[in-house]
């Protein structure tokens, strides 16, 4: 009966312990839990990072969006350093659920999210229609899913 047991927890706990272990390395916290937030720039941000807290000002110029199962519905910006709006080379995504107000094209804010390598994140339409309107990408592009976005003063 104890062997029987054993052959069955084991395992067991070895997948659970594999499953959390990846959950903390890929979001920098236990499932259920938020991260601790590391304050970044635009230009210091890599794919190392995962908990970030990140300072900008997002263009709004071409509303874009991803709708997943369920309805949930994302809006991506390029988020550029704090006060820049002439720049078109984008460092850093931002993946957020808050609407853009109406007729707002350029907004500072700060930015609490999960940074990560946009590659399979970030279709193909999303690329187009940002090179269309006259952007670039740099080298290792950003993707921040946001958790939670404020103004422009120092996040709480």
């Amino acid at each position: 009966m104890r062997k029987a047991l054993l052959t069955v927890l084991v395992p067991f706990g070895l997948v659970a312990g594999g499953a959390l272990g990846y959950h903390y390395w890929d979001t920098g916290a236990l499932p259920g839990m938020h991260p601790t937030f590391h304050p970044v720039s635009v230009d210091t941000i890599n794919a190392e990072d995962r908990g970030v807290r990140i300072t900008g000002t997002a263009h709004y110029e071409i509303q874009l969006h991803q709708t997943f199962e369920g309805g949930e519905r994302w809006h991506i910006f390029p988020f550029m350093a704090p006060g820049d709006t002439m720049n078109r080379e984008v460092k850093v995504l931002v993946r957020a659920q808050r609407d853009p107000e109406a007729l707002v094209t350029y907004e500072d804010m700060v930015v609490d999210g999960l940074a990560r390598p946009a590659g399979g994140r970030v279709g193909p339409k999303v690329i187009d229609a940002l090179r269309n309107q006259g952007y670039t990408f740099a080298k290792g592009l950003i993707l921040v899913e946001a958790m939670a976005v404020h103004g422009p003063g120092p996040a709480e």
